[in-house]
């Protein structure tokens, strides 16, 4: 037996041995428990809450959590074990209703979210392009900004991954997830390229606003 095999049987005897103990417990009691394990260990607390809880305000809390702590790729675990219990379309009510004060931590979870629509429900897929557009024209917003003397500018973004610049452009929704449309700008005078290009929403940053004429 290899070291891997051996951690990964002592873990998941772990893990049975911590179920069983919550199984004696009321479940006020048992969401603690769970939210202590998760601090020291995501996917396990998220497993265990997925298996013992039954009341669905307990996994809204926990994606309230999700959406405050998790970063752009761990969100899509908060996602696969708490939307099964709360419904697609209680997790999109959810961000709806987070969007305006939340906006960041909407769009780590929209990323993910087309990857769990329901085949064949026209009334989620509605629903979420319907929360894309509003998320879409809130962004369209805030990357433009307005100075004191009344000039607008237009917020520059830098792609992590190759160093070049761009502008908001748009969004794309597919299967693998929501990527942000750009057009590529010349890293000297910042002057569109018409390089248009689509890029994960982890992969940008934004940089200082530049005078926008458009």
């Amino acid at each position: 037996m290899t070291n891997n095999s051996i951690i990964f049987d002592r873990h998941f005897e772990q893990e049975n041995a911590f179920k069983k103990r919550l199984n004696g417990l009321t479940e006020p009691v048992q969401f603690d428990e769970i939210n202590a394990l998760i601090e020291r260990d995501i996917i396990s607390g998220l497993k265990v809450a997925n298996v013992i809880l039954k009341n669905k305000k307990y996994f809204e809390i926990l994606l309230e959590r999700g959406l405050e702590k998790a970063n752009a790729s761990e969100i899509e675990l908060w996602l696969k074990y708490l939307l099964p219990h709360l419904g697609f379309r209680r997790v999109i009510a959810i961000l709806s209703n987070k969007l305006s004060k939340q906006p960041e931590a909407v769009a780590k979870a929209l990323y993910w979210l087309p990857k769990f629509l329901p085949k064949g429900n026209d009334q989620a897929a509605t629903m979420l392009k319907d929360l894309l557009n509003k998320e879409k024209q809130m962004l369209g917003g805030e990357y433009k900004a307005v100075s004191s003397s009344g000039q607008t500018y237009k917020l520059i973004l830098r792609i992590k991954s190759t160093g070049e610049y761009a502008v908001f452009g748009g969004y794309t929704l597919g299967s693998k997830g929501t990527k942000i449309i750009v057009e590529i700008l010349n890293s000297q005078n910042l002057y569109p390229t018409g390089g248009v290009r689509e890029v994960s929403p982890g992969d940008l940053e934004i940089v200082d606003p530049q005078p926008y004429n458009d």
